[in-house]
């Protein structure tokens, strides 16, 4: 499928920001199955120095300085994406998930040497034992790890509530499992903490989700939003991206932006400012559909 994605993001300032240091992440990456086919990202006010370049994990970044005083800032980000994902392999032929995590001992090659990097707790996602126990009911001994991993996505999917109004960007993931209420980013720092409680590898994906209007009912302009998901690694059929938040495999609908390990690694908009007090963001996304289903 290829889609227009348009972000739209505006925080307005209480007081001047003299100086501004910004790092985006707003442009979706190419990888395997996703071609970003040409896209823009226009800066209101026009920044004095604008570098893009690539982060570790290859996502797409641009570091912005804006060096004259300003009430607002605004970041709007378009892109056309094609998106054609190989479906994912049959869950009972993947190895046990015991056999994944003793190839991760001896990483003899690029593709193990990423995946053990995103085998490890973060500061967002660190060891719970409540995530570990949690975890244990799905991956018993000898079962194939896409398998157990497709059921622990439907259990959070059925255990937790969607709750835009429970949680923030800075909610403890220990929270937000005791809770069982949350976003999808919430839902993904769960999963996060589960496997990596685990031993396995798993990153967190930024992105976008194509969302349908109720029957009878137009597309409204800025309705879609932001996503998140999980991406595990399942041996040598490498990653399969999993979205516990509407309990599906990853596919042609989602657009993936940026990954790493956590959401830190991937917040769309980052960096310093002087002055500014409090101040107010909106946030408007579409995903538009060009073709398909």
């Amino acid at each position: 499928m290829i889609f227009d994605v348009r972000h739209k993001t505006s925080y307005s300032y209480g007081s001047p920001v003299s100086v501004a240091y910004h790092l985006l992440r707003v442009e979706p990456r190419d990888m395997p199955g996703q071609q970003r086919l040409k896209g823009e990202v226009v800066i209101t006010p026009q920044p004095q120095r604008r570098l893009p370049d690539q982060d570790y994990f290859g996502n797409h970044t641009l570091f912005l300085t804006i060096e004259r005083q300003h009430g607002e800032f605004v970041v709007e980000a378009s892109s056309r994406v094609e998106v054609n994902r190989r479906p994912p392999p049959a869950a009972a032929a993947t190895p046990s998930w015991e056999t994944v995590l003793d190839s991760l001992e001896q990483p003899d090659r690029p593709a193990l040497l990423a995946a053990v990097e995103q085998s490890y707790p973060t500061p967002r996602t660190p060891i719970l034992p409540e995530c570990l126990a949690y975890a244990r009911e799905s991956f018993t001994p000898g079962r194939p790890i896409l398998d157990a991993a497709l059921e622990l996505n439907h259990r959070i999917f059925e255990d937790f509530r969607y709750d835009p109004g429970a949680t923030h960007t800075h909610t403890p993931t220990a929270q937000a499992f005791a809770m069982r209420r949350g976003v999808c980013q919430d839902f993904t720092h769960v999963a996060l903490a589960c496997f990596h409680s685990l031993g396995l590898p798993a990153r967190y994906v930024s992105g976008y989700l194509m969302t349908r209007p109720p029957p009878g009912k137009e597309r409204l302009v800025g309705a879609d939003a932001s996503h998140a998901w999980v991406s595990v690694w399942v041996g040598p059929e490498g990653w399969v991206d999993l979205d516990p938040t509407n309990d599906v495999v990853v596919g042609d609908h989602h657009v993936t932006l940026a990954y790493g390990r956590d959401y830190s690694d991937v917040a769309p908009v980052s960096g310093i400012i002087y002055g500014g007090g409090r101040h107010k963001i909106a946030v408007a996304v579409d995903v538009i559909p060009l073709n398909g289903p």
